[in-house]
């Protein structure tokens, strides 16, 4: 539901500075006059980012254990939309404190059908209240939606839209790799291919580098990303070590990530 008489002005910036869209800010004017209707749903405008339409969804009250809260949503609003496709995006949620900076931002990774909504930023009323709080100003609210990644997941006839390939091989895989006079050294090294969970990989290191001053920087690198499957998405558990060869207390990182490949690349420093 929108009404002027609750003055629900969307602001629509959907437009992309580079490769980012700017957020789309959405302002709710009367906003006390929404909250103490009881339980009912708002949409913004429609404003475009990554190639399709979105609106943002408000639910003015959600009860949870006997506390309200409002629910803010992205929704897909792209009529043209085929039931045998899914729009994935990557995207933050906004509620803007108008008077500290503190915003309440939560990020989202959600597939969309056409009219679908995404997770849920879920705030209680009674934060909005507090004298202290920016997050209602002059009986003024201001939510926002940021589309950081989206496209199409087109399904093939058999109605599949991704799959997951588990590797039967869990070894683990170590690859040592010795260098003599790094401290001198004043360009980027790189290690041999070496093999491990099914892809080929490789070790850039960078000593000295201005960007990483005083530190010894080192990534874990997919080698010849390019030659998979757009969209590929991979999840990784990796460990860096450092061998103490004096003392034998030898320092380790160990961390996991799922992420999705172009020129990938894992770092510590």
């Amino acid at each position: 539901m929108v009404s002027p008489k609750y003055g629900i002005n969307p602001k629509e910036v959907g437009e992309k500075v580079g490769e980012r869209a700017v957020p789309f800010k959405w302002m709710i004017d009367g906003f006390s006059t929404i909250a103490n209707r009881g339980a009912d749903t708002y949409f913004s405008g429609s404003f475009t980012a990554c190639g399709f339409s979105w609106k943002l969804r408000l639910k003015s009250v959600l009860e949870v254990d006997g506390a309200k809260y409002l629910g803010l949503y992205l929704s897909n609003d792209d009529d043209a939309a085929s039931k045998n496709s899914e729009i994935k995006a990557i995207y933050k949620l906004f509620i803007y404190d108008q008077l500290h900076a503190k915003h309440i931002q939560k990020l989202g990774e959600d597939f969309f059908h056409s009219k679908s909504h995404g997770f849920c930023c879920k705030v209680a009323l009674n934060k909005f209240n507090r004298s202290n709080s920016g997050l209602l100003l002059n009986d003024r609210s201001i939510f926002g939606a940021q589309v950081l990644e989206a496209f199409d997941c087109k399904s093939d006839k058999e109605g599949i839209l991704e799959s997951l390939s588990l590797n039967k091989d869990l070894t683990p895989r170590t690859y040592p790799w010795a260098i003599k006079d790094i401290s001198k050294s004043k360009i980027r090294l790189i290690s041999a291919a070496f093999a491990a969970g099914g892809y080929n990989w490789r070790i850039p290191l960078h000593p000295n580098l201005a960007k990483y001053k005083d530190f010894l920087a080192v990534f874990l690198s997919l080698d010849n990303a390019a030659s998979l499957a757009p969209k590929t998405s991979l999840y990784v558990e990796y460990s860096f070590c450092l061998l103490d060869l004096h003392n034998a207390k030898h320092w380790k990182l160990t961390g996991e990530t799922f992420v999705l490949i172009r020129d990938f690349q894992l770092g510590m420093s």
